[in-house]
């Protein structure tokens, strides 16, 4: 029989990495071989809750005497963390073999300390920052992060409508844009439709999202698989239904406060076959009709989002629900939509069928 010092390195690392943190903690206490397997699974992505501990962690790896930093592959800093340039540029130099690095509150950061990130983080994979005072300089450098597969530059406000242009050549496959200002159909459309590989589009609060843009980008990005998008009520049929033609590979769509009708609707039912997320939120345009046959013509799908569409819950009576508008169609409120239309149809076939046995009846 086979004791744990005989298993090869890797079976005990990955059987570390399938653990919580709390589990790895324990492994180190075992014995030596679980120690020297903890150890880079336990650095390899930090908790870090609050800037306390961001500080304490950039301490932490000054005065290692072990490099741990190395260990690090993934710096995940939510909402409620801050960090400026003097400390990210502190940090960088600590974590040579970072992945992926989401900054989700970096409104004190500029070029200063953005631009060395593609210098210090050579395997790169995945890079997102929300609000940051970044500028096309920072984006120049970040296309030499050749294994990049995952941008987000949320509500950046210093870039331009060509930042997009140095990523050409890369790997990209999930792109968020949300709440930037500064998109534009010539350039930054232009230059979307060179990122092949992309699966995954958000364009949430935007503001500047047109006709033209989205006519830009039908044909392109055939590999695409989430698409989100906020029209500001000028995205309208003749600009969405073209790009649904072009994109049959749609799993995720949000068409938010768009001035799309039901012939959306019906093109969505017809174009989109493997659809299983839609958001139609603030459409106001649609009808309670469309919706219920958007509803039967996409059996795969499990989420339907309608808020603020003036969708009210008598107009389904089968769901037998006490909300005055509804927000959400989950599986089993479409599921019940669907049973209920089936029910119905099948009733009326009964009836013709009756009413035609009568009618022959009564001639002989």
């Amino acid at each position: 029989m086979s004791t744990l010092e005989n298993l090869p390195r890797e079976i005990i690392s990955l059987i570390c990495s399938l653990l919580e943190q709390p589990e790895k903690y324990n492994c180190i206490y075992v014995n030596k071989e679980l120690y020297s397997a903890s150890i880079p699974e336990l650095w390899r992505e930090p908790i870090l809750p609050s800037t306390k501990a961001l500080h304490q962690l950039i301490k932490c790896l000054h005065h290692s005497k072990h490099q741990r930093g190395d260990y690090i592959r993934v710096i995940r800093l939510g909402c409620f963390v801050g960090i400026n340039d003097e400390e990210l540029l502190s940090l960088l130099p600590l974590i040579p073999n970072l992945e992926v690095l989401e900054l989700r509150q970096a409104e004190q950061l500029t070029d200063k300390s953005l631009i060395p990130v593609s210098r210090y983080c050579k395997q790169l994979k995945q890079f997102g920052v929300k609000r940051a005072l970044a500028t096309y300089r920072t984006m120049h450098y970040l296309g030499g992060c050749v294994e990049l597969q995952r941008l987000t530059l949320a509500a950046c406000p210093n870039l331009t409508p060509m930042a997009l242009l140095p990523f050409a050549h890369l790997p990209i496959e999930h792109l968020d844009l949300s709440g930037c200002k500064w998109l534009t159909a010539s350039d930054t459309a232009h230059d979307l439709c060179s990122l092949e590989h992309l699966t995954s589009l958000s364009l949430i609060c935007c503001d500047v999202i047109s006709a033209d843009f989205l006519h830009q980008l039908t044909g392109a990005l055939i590999h695409l698989q989430d698409f989100s998008i906020t029209g500001n009520a000028v995205i309208e049929d003749d600009a969405v239904i073209p790009f649904l033609k072009t994109h049959p590979n749609l799993h995720g769509l949000f068409l938010l406060e768009c001035a799309i009708t039901d012939a959306t609707l019906k093109a969505i039912g017809q174009y989109l076959p493997n659809l299983h997320h839609l958001d139609i939120s603030f459409c106001t345009r649609v009808t309670t009709r469309g919706v219920r046959d958007l509803v039967f013509q996409c059996p795969h799908l499990k989420l339907l989002g309608v808020k603020y569409c003036g969708i009210v819950a008598h107009d389904f009576p089968e769901l037998q629900i006490d909300e005055i508008e509804l927000d959400t169609l989950n599986y089993i409120k479409l599921d019940q939509i669907r049973n209920h239309h089936q029910e119905e149809e099948s009733i009326r076939e009964s009836y013709a069928y009756i009413h035609q046995f009568l009618s022959t009846e009564q001639v002989h």
